[in-house]
């Protein structure tokens, strides 16, 4: 049995169908994540900014750990899904990368302040949220969600402005709980609720 091979226009159709077939495949519970993250956000930089606001103390600060509580749920998770495609892969390999620069990052701090004497983990808060904005851009140029793509802009743009006050001679604002807060909110839980509002219409 012979069978033909395919044109180069003819692959490039076959891989645009299978990407647009499992993109409508997807629904709403594949979002979920990031509202979980994105809602922790909110509440922590919400009871931080509160607590240090009202105390005086900025050691509130190292309430941001409770960042950690969503992602040790996810090991509950229920069962794994029947069918893994190429993009479910792919996605999972960009948020692995993602995870390792928190880790790598949080690492390399611990070490420099342990080395120093002095404990201040205000630089992860504007790294935090260029690395997870870097990943909602890499998943929505995944799956093809211009929401996801773009709206990370914003976090950048408070990133930014931490990393500005640093090197400024500035430092650890109480501010930057909020600013952290309304990054989550502008690019995890907002194109989230959108696109499942796409999916539940669809």
């Amino acid at each position: 049995m012979k069978t033909d091979e395919l044109t180069e226009k003819e692959s490039i159709e076959l891989i645009s169908r299978m990407i647009e077939k499992t993109r409508n495949e997807m629904n709403g519970d594949d979002f979920n994540s990031f509202l979980a993250y994105g809602y922790a956000a909110v509440a922590i930089s919400i009871a931080v900014w509160l607590l240090t606001h009202f105390t005086g103390n900025d050691m509130w600060c190292f309430g941001w750990f409770a960042m950690l509580i969503p992602y040790l749920l996810s090991f509950f998770k229920k069962g794994k899904p029947e069918v893994v495609t190429y993009m479910d892969r792919m996605m999972d390999s960009v948020w692995k990368v993602i995870g390792s620069m928190f880790g790598i990052s949080l690492l390399i701090i611990v070490v420099a302040e342990a080395i120093s004497g002095i404990i201040d983990f205000s630089m992860m808060m504007p790294l935090s949220i260029i690395y997870a904005g870097i990943g909602t851009s890499i998943t929505g140029l995944i799956i093809n969600e211009k929401w996801f793509v773009w709206t990370p802009l914003a976090g950048l743009a408070a990133a930014i402005w931490m990393l500005t006050c640093g090197w400024t001679g500035g430092s650890y604002d109480n501010s930057w709980n909020l600013l952290f807060g309304a990054s989550f909110l502008i690019y995890m839980i907002l194109p989230a609720h959108i696109v499942r509002h796409k999916i539940s219409r669809s």
